[in-house]
């Protein structure tokens, strides 16, 4: 399961409640063994996480049973945590930022609810809240603390997600389909990629190809590997990018473009022996990795961030 992490923005003085809890509506349920006919995004590759409209990456993470968002300030630092609402306890493993599910320009976040397997959907409004959520479909179980949003990885403008399986430990695809739903499952590979459930997440376009990319932790060596998209939803082998990794494990989120350089970016925590942590965040060069990381924030702890 991922970890725990959270902020000291959390409490935010002023802080609104943007949305209420996280679950109200309801559509038919699709045949779990389909593992798609469910949610889809609208996204740029490189503005996979902004939920304010302003082309600026954004922070989302649940603290416990609440919901936040540290909106982006355009310069690679994060603005005040702001509440956006209570309830979000069961989503707090598997919550996904895979981008604008309803071509509004807005991105929208996804969760698999793990009382129940359901996958559910939360619109942005584009000024940093979201809307109510809508239940796309059960059987997700499987997927509960894997779950990633990629971006649009077939270049195609919606949004897609990625998940290892915790049944056989092959990595699948939903793309969006553009109204708010899934097409079916795609398999994407087998071999190795238990070594990234959890670790794995969509990090925009790292290489300059307008293509979405991913980025993971190995859990077995603790490196950083990147998955360059072919922009037909499918990916490359990995290219390990360095190591040292493991005290950012579970906690990897990538952003989109989070300077406003075009490339995508990345954060993380980096935990410590009482809990604890800092929040660090690495842009992209724009030829595939990553500059130096630069601390972000201080004593973050009991927050998971949304993949």
């Amino acid at each position: 399961m991922r970890r725990w992490i959270a902020a000291f923005a959390v409490a935010a003085a002023g802080a609104v409640t943007l949305a209420g809890s996280p679950a109200q509506a309801t559509i038919a349920d699709t045949e779990a063994a389909s593992l798609a006919e469910s949610p889809a995004p609208t996204t740029i590759a490189d503005k996979r996480n902004d939920f304010d409209s302003d082309g600026i990456g954004d922070v989302i993470g649940v603290n416990y049973d609440t919901l936040y968002i540290w909106k982006g300030d355009g310069s690679g630092d994060i603005q005040s945590g702001v509440t956006l609402g209570a309830g979000w306890l069961p989503y707090r493993e598997s919550l996904s930022t895979p981008g604008d599910l309803n071509s509004d320009g807005d991105g929208d976040l996804v969760g698999i609810n793990y009382d129940n397997g359901c996958l559910y959907r939360w619109y942005g409004d584009g000024s940093g809240g979201i809307g109510s959520g809508v239940q796309l479909g059960c059987g997700w179980s499987p997927f509960s603390f894997s779950l990633a949003g990629a971006g649009d990885l077939n270049n195609d403008g919606d949004g897609d997600l990625v998940g290892t399986s915790d049944s056989n430990g092959c990595l699948y695809r939903w793309s969006g389909n553009g109204n708010g739903g899934f097409e079916t499952a795609v398999q994407l590979g087998c071999s190795g990629w238990d070594n990234y459930r959890g670790n794995l997440t969509g990090a925009g376009d790292l290489n300059g190809d307008g293509n979405a990319d991913l980025v993971g932790i190995n859990s077995s060596n603790g490196c950083l590997y990147r998955f360059n998209g072919n922009g037909s939803g499918g990916i490359s082998s990995g290219v390990q990018l360095g190591c040292g990794w493991a005290a950012y494990a579970r906690s990897l989120s990538g952003l989109g473009d989070f300077n406003g350089d075009g490339r995508g970016d990345l954060v993380a925590i980096q935990y410590y022996a009482d809990g604890n942590g800092d929040l660090y965040r690495w842009h992209g060069n724009g030829t595939g990795g990553y500059n130096s990381p630069a601390a972000i924030g201080s004593s973050f702890w009991n927050i998971d961030l949304a993949q």
